[in-house]
């Protein structure tokens, strides 16, 4: 049986089907059509020149070989950047490991246009290609087939969608969230730096502060489901077991979230931003900031960082892209302006949290690339100047909006604090400070504030439906989950460690 030349388009889409199983827990399944398209269409273009100067079997061999050595050099270069002998890091480098792979690509290349190939070695690749490609497929296809019991979860979950009355006022309502914002006593204890000043400006603001706030988990990925559900999440182990890292159930319960149902359930418009800024939910009435083409950030950047060794094009990809929508997010949360009322405003902005790309005066820091672990000490210093600069930003927006009205409610948090040096297997009791001290204020125009013991980021969207549409939420005593990021369902309850915890503001 004859088959034609068409594996080198199969192969084109492994380095992105690689990096898609590996994070399949992550990464939704419709967010892999993009960047397979762009691989295929690469290769076509490469393809396309080659058969100018070759004939169609041996430029389909050579576009091969291309995607293999790059698979290669990747794996290769990633395994050396994070070995755990420093000593052999160094042979990651471009100027190590580029003549290597680079001499062997050419004289593949030399050995490829010398000899002739017979059809059998072609219809092998064919099928090769295709038996990859299917299986990687099916494993996919396995994996996605799982039930997520997200039903279930529902019932688990036990937060009642309730409509309140017509005439109930129902202000409008910004959630500014800033992602690994550390608390004041973190900031003093590990960073030596007084954040007084800003909490300060707060209060004269009229904020609530809550001088020592924790985040109920240590990550985004748990916390804010947890957040926009306003429940723990206790269930998750049970359905999934404690060796899973299947993240997709709490994924889809970030999205399809309790606080976004009852805001829908009464007359709000919800505004919100694309991809971890929360706009995944069909109930939001407008996207903002959105990406070209919808693109999976996280899934393309990945894709970047892996596969492409040269840092200034990763910089363009990765850090341009990131400060381009973090600007846009800040500026359109600052000058925000609807005809629709009541709405809700759900801004998660990706600052103080990596990458680096602002100094202090909000320029564009080009010195601090991520290298390595993200929970690296080494970025403390450029982590605190972003966090200062994230201050100077979010007491513009917030004077912005009070402006414009001063009854806005404005719920100002962090989802978790910002993790630098934690040894996530033996947590000291410093190292929980670093992960669930969090900045904790919110603005209540207009009423008196009750229970303050009670307002935490698991309670803060019970509070206020109970304040202001007369809702009947139990609140719920605080508790703190310990899990490392490799095993988000081998959790530990450290309350009481945080609790009885010596560190003081």
């Amino acid at each position: 049986m004859k088959f034609p030349n068409f594996y080198h388009f199969f192969f084109a889409t492994l380095p992105v089907l690689f990096i898609f199983t590996d994070n399949i827990n992550e990464i939704p399944f419709l967010d892999l059509f993009l960047p397979l398209f762009s691989s295929i269409l690469i290769i076509t273009i490469f393809w396309l020149i080659l058969i100018l100067f070759l004939d169609r079997k041996k430029s389909a061999l050579i576009c091969s070989l291309f995607i293999f050595i790059i698979i290669l050099f990747a794996y290769v270069r990633g395994g050396l950047i994070y070995h755990e002998l420093i000593e052999l890091r160094f042979l990651a480098s471009n100027l190590i490991l580029g003549p290597i792979f680079g001499g062997l690509t050419i004289a593949l290349i030399i050995y490829i246009l010398k000899k002739e190939f017979p059809l059998k070695v072609h219809q092998t690749f064919d099928l090769m290609s295709i038996v990859i490609v299917a299986f990687l497929f099916s494993q996919i296809g396995l994996f996605l087939a799982n039930d997520q019991s997200f039903n279930e979860s529902q019932k688990l979950l036990n937060v009642p969608i309730f409509e309140t009355n017509q005439n109930v006022h129902k202000p409008n309502v910004f959630l500014i969230l800033l992602d690994a914002y550390s608390g004041n006593i973190l900031l003093k204890e590990d960073f030596d730096y007084d954040n007084s000043k800003f909490l300060d400006q707060l209060r004269e603001r009229g904020f609530f502060v809550k001088d020592r706030s924790f985040s109920n988990y240590p990550n985004t990925e748990l916390s804010m489901p947890s957040i926009m559900n306003m429940n723990y999440l206790d269930f998750l182990p049970e359905l999934h077991g404690e060796d899973s890292n299947d993240m997709r159930l709490a994924q889809k319960l970030w999205n399809e979230n309790k606080v976004m149902q009852v805001f829908d359930a009464n007359g709000y418009d919800i505004f919100a931003f694309q991809g971890r800024q929360g706009s995944s939910s069909e109930m939001v009435t407008e996207t903002l900031c959105p990406l070209p083409l919808n693109y999976n950030r996280e899934l393309i950047g990945s894709l970047s960082q892996f596969y492409i060794p040269i840092s200034s094009i990763r910089e363009k990809i990765n850090e341009d892209r990131h400060y381009d929508t973090v600007n846009c997010v800040l500026d359109t949360t600052k000058n925000f302006q609807t005809n629709k009322e009541p709405f809700y405003m759900h801004m998660h902005v990706r600052l103080p949290h990596q990458p680096f790309v602002f100094d202090a005066e909000g320029n564009r820091n080009y010195a601090a690339s991520e290298i390595g672990q993200r929970f690296d000490e080494r970025f403390k210093d450029a982590y605190l100047e972003q966090l200062i600069f994230t201050n100077s930003k979010t007491l513009e927006i917030i004077d912005s909006i009070q402006l414009r009205d001063p009854s806005t409610v404005i719920i100002l948090m962090s989802d978790h604090a910002g993790r630098f040096g934690i040894d996530w297997e033996n947590p000291s009791e410093l190292d929980l400070y670093r992960a669930f001290n969090n900045l904790f204020a919110v603005s209540f125009p207009g009423k008196e504030l009750s229970n303050t013991d009670k307002f935490s980021t698991v309670n803060i969207f019970r509070i206020f439906f109970n304040t202001y549409l007369d809702s009947d939420y139990e609140l719920l005593d605080d508790r703190y989950i310990w899990y490392s990021p490799a095993k988000p369902f081998l959790q530990t309850d450290v309350t009481n460690l945080i609790k009885s915890s010596g560190i003081e503001t």
